[in-house]
């Protein structure tokens, strides 16, 4: 892929320049804080891609909106409902709420600036070099950081899950990312050293991330990639098998890392025998069943409005001692309390347990209309597969982490869902 760089550029190349900021933990970016408002390098980066989209805007009109006006609507109806769910009484830690709230529009606003910002196949061009070149750089480091050579966040720890430059869930989503744009370049028959890059980085990324759920969406991700490959008459036999075989070769690696995840909680669902000496350990599979309960007892006793964006994390109280019975065995440090205020830890629990079943609703709604976008939209069918897979990989993704606004993964769904405005509008 060539990409010749010229001044009408200047919008993708600023979207594109986002991309390294945008997907950076937040320990390496420059902070400062005003009032309750902290301020990240990445809200730079994002603000800049929106400013961005408007310089597009005020070139070009805003026609490459029109497309995605389905989506545009949806989206603002949740979120103004999330945002008004922060004023449910009682009131609680509100201006902590509101911000975060506030940090969730600002990613949203991710997706329209892409739809007027990727114009033309140039522009698009430019947004995959940024984004496969920087999903390289964070497999390149975590490859390090696995064997030994170089620090992650507690030291070096080789030979176990990795988080790169940006942390184990968001480290999976940007390289779910890069495979899915990989898987899809792969079965519409485009070539070109970026898509193996793409390929490499997102299958190595996956595995040293090692997150279940990121995998389980890169297998829903190929599987509706084929799809469409088979649709456009583009996905031959020979592409079918070099897909899957990367697929599981991936989930071999992503297994590999979480044996002992996985033993622990076979033994917790009672399938195996408990391994010894593991009472004092925190097991992630059986902790996120059991907070994932607390979070389901919260929304049966407020089913149609939640208790409020954010405030799942302070109503565990009244379901804890049934939770100990139901889940026993579990460490102290595993249950939420005041020392340990562990929240939901799953996206899509946890907005059912805040805003009810009118905020999930909402949500799938906006998941549904952008797949619905892409599924629906013109001839480029890489541009389709794409930002079909990049969905499908964003939502398995959120069952690994709760409601957490301004994190790599936030940016991988609303960059998505921008990618398939643009898909159903075509590219110039």
């Amino acid at each position: 892929m060539k990409v010749r760089l010229r001044s009408e550029d200047v919008p993708a190349l600023v979207l594109a320049a986002a991309i390294p900021l945008l997907f950076l933990h937040v320990r390496y970016q420059a902070h400062a804080s005003v009032g309750p408002l902290d301020v990240y390098g990445s809200d730079i980066a994002a603000a800049a891609a929106v400013l961005a989209g408007l310089i597009a805007a005020r070139r070009h009109g805003l026609g490459g909106l029109r497309a995605g006006r389905p989506l545009w609507i949806a989206t603002a109806a949740l979120l103004s409902y999330w945002t008004l769910t922060c004023f449910w009484r009682p009131f609680e830690a509100f201006s902590t709420h509101l911000v975060t709230d506030l940090k969730v529009i600002e990613y949203a606003l991710l997706a329209p600036a892409a739809a007027l910002i990727l114009r033309r196949r140039r522009d698009l061009d430019i947004f995959l070099v940024g984004v496969i070149a920087w999903a390289v750089a964070a497999t390149a480091w975590g490859v390090l950081q696995f064997a030994g050579v170089v620090v992650e966040f507690e030291g070096k720890r080789p030979g176990q899950r990795e988080v790169s430059f940006l942390g184990i869930h968001d480290f999976a989503a940007l390289s779910g990312m890069a495979l899915a744009i990989g898987l899809a370049a792969l079965a519409t028959n485009r070539g070109g050293r970026l898509f193996l890059a793409a390929l490499a980085a997102g299958s190595i990324g996956s595995m040293l991330a090692a997150s279940i759920f990121e995998y389980s969406g890169v297998i829903a991700a190929a599987a509706v990639i084929c799809l469409l490959g088979r649709r456009a008459s583009t996905l031959t036999a020979r592409r079918t098998v070099a897909i899957w075989a990367l697929t599981i070769v991936t989930g071999f690696g992503v297994l590999a890392l979480r044996s002992y995840d996985l033993t622990h909680f076979l033994a917790f669902l009672g399938i195996k025998p408990a391994p010894a000496d593991t009472s004092s350990d925190v097991q992630t599979g059986s902790q996120r069943t059991m907070l994932g309960y607390i979070g389901v007892r919260i929304w049966w006793d407020h089913p149609i409005l939640g208790v409020g964006f954010e405030r799942s994390s302070n109503r565990y109280q009244p379901y804890l001692a049934d939770a100990k019975k139901r889940y026993p065995g579990q460490p102290d440090q595993a249950y939420p309390s005041a020392e340990h205020p562990w929240g939901v830890q799953n996206f899509w629990v946890q907005a059912l347990a805040d805003t009810g079943i009118i905020g999930l609703a909402l949500l799938l709604t906006v998941f549904g209309i952008g797949l619905s976008l892409a599924w629906r939209a013109g001839p480029d069918t890489f541009l389709v597969a794409a930002a079909a897979g990049i969905i499908v990989v964003a939502a398995g993704t959120w069952n690994a982490i709760g409601i957490v606004a301004g994190v790599p993964l936030e940016a991988v769904t609303w960059l998505g869902l921008g990618l398939a405005a643009v898909a159903r509008r075509g590219l110039a």
